[in-house]
């Protein structure tokens, strides 16, 4: 069967709360919506409720239903939420999809929304694993950030969630940050790898437009590093973190060996997933559904009957190929081209031929047998690689095309 339109084994919640919004960001988060945490968690777990309902007459998959094998509470900051409000959600889950004994179940946190006690309640209700949006381990740096926590929290959490039992804790680290060295990006590693997480995101700070950090930017308040000193950061992380052990699996990603982040390679591998939450995107059955951002509006569809989808597309033929290979290349281990040919029903060598001779060409990417990763050389260009497989939206089924809706 088609990996496309089986029932999903993995959830994606979205808490679109955080304490303070930092200078960087332009995600689907809030602040000072406290007020409405309560009824969220509860309006997340009737549309986990309603969804489940629907699966058997809408897509036919209640015979193929398997347990969830992986969970991911994401934001936003999920640890906003009281312990009883997460709960509300995963119970719903659990009592409505099923987890397996062995599930992945990870929840963002920030240094300033945990303590000893909460920790302890996550992983009694259930939680195995968590990311840990640290960004950086100085404190000048966390200020231009807008972050509002020191290191000194930082590694006080890290080691506090050690204590709880954590046994999969994954750390965030941004470099190319403000004013930042690549002397200054050398000690924040060694920092990060006395404390020897089992998974390490590491990120490139991006300067979206319309964020305090643009405007800062623009102003002159704020100067970032050169893109060759930005490229020496990354190739530094690749070195140490491997030297320490680390498996560098996705362009962004390392982990121990063994501890990879099981719910993300779902989507590097295209594979379907359900989405809760205001803002979150569902993969079901082929089409993408994406989620009101506003979470008062999404409270309102849920508690009125009402839907919360603001649009859906369903890619197809080159469209739906190009994206697979996107998000596969992303992986070090590359992509199974027989994989993707019974997935998608294309030939890759056929549809992208003369793309993918190219890249080869230029050394970008490699292919042996079915195997085609990205190179080295390729990783560090890696939108160059995709910008290859980027098809118009003429390949969307018109009749889940983007509208949206009033």
């Amino acid at each position: 069967m088609n990996s496309n339109h089986r029932a999903p084994t993995s959830a994606y919640v979205h808490i679109p709360f955080c304490v303070s919004k930092c200078y960087y960001c332009d995600f689907g988060s809030h602040v000072g919506l406290e007020y409405l945490f309560d009824d969220y968690a509860r309006a997340v777990a009737r549309e986990i409720e309603r969804t489940a309902a629907e699966l058997g007459s809408g897509y036919g998959f209640e015979r193929e239903r398997s347990p969830l094998s992986t969970i991911y509470f994401g934001g936003g900051t999920p640890t906003v939420l009281s312990p009883s409000a997460l709960g509300i959600v995963l119970d719903s889950l659990m009592a409505c999809f099923g987890v397996d004994q062995s599930a992945e179940v990870t929840i963002e946190a920030n240094p300033d929304t945990l303590e000893g006690a909460k920790l302890e309640q996550l992983l009694e209700l259930g939680f195995n694993r968590l990311s840990l949006g640290f960004q950086s381990f100085d404190d000048e740096m966390l200020a231009r950030l807008g972050r509002v926590h020191t290191a000194q929290q930082a590694v006080a959490l890290f080691r506090q969630a050690r204590r709880s039992g954590f046994g999969r804790v994954s750390v965030d680290l941004m470099f190319a940050l403000p004013g930042q060295t690549i002397e200054h990006f050398r000690r924040e590693l060694e920092t990060l790898l006395s404390l020897l997480p089992e998974h390490v995101s590491l990120y490139e700070l991006t300067v979206e437009s319309g964020t305090p950090l643009a405007q800062m930017r623009d102003a002159g308040l704020v100067e970032l590093p050169e893109e060759e000193a930005k490229l020496a950061m990354y190739e530094m992380a690749i070195t140490e973190l491997t030297a320490a052990g680390y498996e560098h699996y996705e362009v962004s990603n390392f982990a121990m060996p063994g501890f990879r982040c099981r719910h993300n390679q779902v989507y590097w591998r295209n594979e379907p997933f359900y989405g809760f939450g205001a803002g979150a995107t569902s993969y079901i059955a082929g089409v993408r559904s994406h989620r009101v951002l506003d979470p008062e509006q999404y409270v309102r569809c849920i508690v009125t009957g009402a839907d919360p989808i603001d649009y859906s597309e369903k890619l197809c033929g080159r469209s739906l190929l190009g994206e697979t290979l996107m998000l596969g290349l992303r992986m070090l281990d590359g992509v199974d081209l027989e994989q993707v040919r019974l997935f998608t029903g294309l030939d890759p060598l056929t549809e992208f031929g003369t793309e993918i001779a190219d890249l080869t060409r230029r050394r970008l990417l490699q292919l042996t047998g079915d195997r085609l990763r990205v190179t080295h050389r390729g990783l560090l260009l890696l939108n160059d690689v995709c910008e290859a497989f980027v098809e118009p939206f003429s390949s969307v089924d018109p009749a889940t095309s983007p509208s949206t809706k009033p």
